[in-house]
């Protein structure tokens, strides 16, 4: 060994947390988790609580959708159950594809989200397929994914249509598993944002961008007084285990909304 490299080997090495980059350190899926939070971020709002907020809008607009700073709190930890410090922003996110295959998307992000400029009736529509942690990872591994934007602030170039079964969240190249709280299991929790855009721009076979259309009001409405089917739970848009005029409020409030429209971008 060069013995004029150990002084300099050794200044790097103490500058980094237990000598290794955080980009480095792998999270492992046991140990790391993500929580459904809402409200100040001192004082959250957790679990199933905080899923009703969990509904969105094309526009991003605010108010009824995605209120009162919804988000998941993430924390990072390695195999030995140490916290993964100063994580860069662009490494935790929730994945999409950005679009459909019929769109021309592809791979292992949510694939019936589409929040794309393909096709788009309206104003065009930002390409989303990361949303990306709110900071770095803190001290004790910690980080959020506020879904309007980081810490509640509206991004404009956050803005989709539809819904999917499971919103993947990935760490440094880990897909990671939700828990109600910080004390719950592993995988007893999956991502999942509800849209008032139900239908996400895929009426009568076409396949449209992002917008709240008629196609979407009539689906709401015509099963307002209707037994329970297997569209009911996305209907639920305040998450209460029942649909009804509640949720159908929430959509007639953002009714013909899309990329463009009430705010633009």
């Amino acid at each position: 060994m060069n013995t004029r490299l150990c002084p300099v080997l050794t200044s790097i090495l103490i500058s980094l947390p237990f000598g290794v980059p955080a980009q480095a350190q792998v999270p492992d899926a046991a140990n790391s988790y993500f929580v459904p939070e809402a409200g100040e971020y001192a004082a959250p709002i957790k679990g199933s609580a905080a899923i009703r907020f969990l509904r969105a809008c094309p526009n991003n607009d605010g108010g009824t959708v995605l209120p009162n700073k919804a988000r998941i709190k993430v924390v990072l930890k390695d195999a030995d159950n140490a916290p993964i410090p100063d994580l860069e922003v662009v490494r935790t996110y929730v994945h999409f594809n950005g679009g459909t295959e019929k769109q021309g998307f592809f791979g292992d992000g949510a694939d019936s989200i589409i929040a794309n400029g393909v096709e788009n009736p309206g104003g065009a529509c930002p390409l989303v397929q990361y949303l990306y942690a709110d900071a770095p990872t803190d001290a004790t591994g910690t980080t959020y994914i506020t879904f309007t934007g980081p810490g509640g602030a509206r991004d404009p170039d956050r803005k989709w249509g539809h819904y999917d079964s499971e919103l993947p969240v990935v760490a440094n190249g880990v897909q990671l598993q939700g828990r109600f709280t910080d004390a719950g299991t592993n995988g007893e929790y999956v991502l999942r944002i509800k849209n008032v855009d139900i239908k996400g721009g895929l009426q009568n076979g076409k396949d449209h961008g992002e917008s709240v259309t008629s196609v979407d009001y009539n689906s709401f409405r015509s099963h307002l007084d209707e037994p329970p089917d297997d569209m009911t739970y996305w209907r639920d848009l305040d998450s209460d285990g029942t649909y009804g005029s509640s949720d159908f409020s929430i959509l007639v409030g953002h009714q013909d909304h899309g990329c463009s429209d009430p705010m633009s971008p």
